[in-house]
């Protein structure tokens, strides 16, 4: 069994980590590549390919080169949906947006900075504390003296 990569395909460049040497974290959706669900990155998103689901970047979205998009969009910074690209979302939350000729857009906008959708507090309940129940002592009953 050999180790070897297909010739055809080539390396893909690992992008530095978020605050490593200053700069975000990138992620690339080729043309050949498609996400089903949601996706959350802390950094900057290019898609090309395919996606059906859920995206929110803190830094920008980029949909170019023929990538389609339907899904709820967040982007904390800049979403732009190129000429040759389509969005079909419900919302869109963004700070900035760019919609160049040609592109096919559709959904719900919102714009202004966008904050980090904080995480659910869970609050401990204490428990209920049952309220005391009278005993009633059951026993024969005391005769009457005279």
């Amino acid at each position: 069994m050999s180790t070897r990569r297909p010739g055809s395909r080539l390396p893909t460049p690992v992008p530095a980590e978020s605050g490593a040497n200053g700069q975000p974290n990138s992620i690339v959706l080729g043309p050949n590549d498609r996400l089903v669900g949601q996706l959350y990155i802390e950094g900057d998103l290019r898609v090309t390919g395919t996606v059906d689901g859920t995206l929110e970047a803190t830094g920008d979205i980029e949909i170019a080169g023929g990538g389609k998009v339907n899904g709820d969009v967040t982007a904390y910074n800049r979403l732009t949906v190129g000429s040759d690209a389509s969005l079909i979302a419900g919302d869109v939350r963004v700070a900035r947006l760019t919609v160049q000729d040609g592109a096919t857009f559709s959904g719900k906008v919102s714009m202004g900075k966008q904050q980090p959708k904080p995480e659910p507090v869970v609050e401990a309940v204490p428990e209920a504390v049952p309220e005391p129940v009278p005993v009633v002592v059951a026993g024969k009953p005391k005769a009457k003296r005279r």
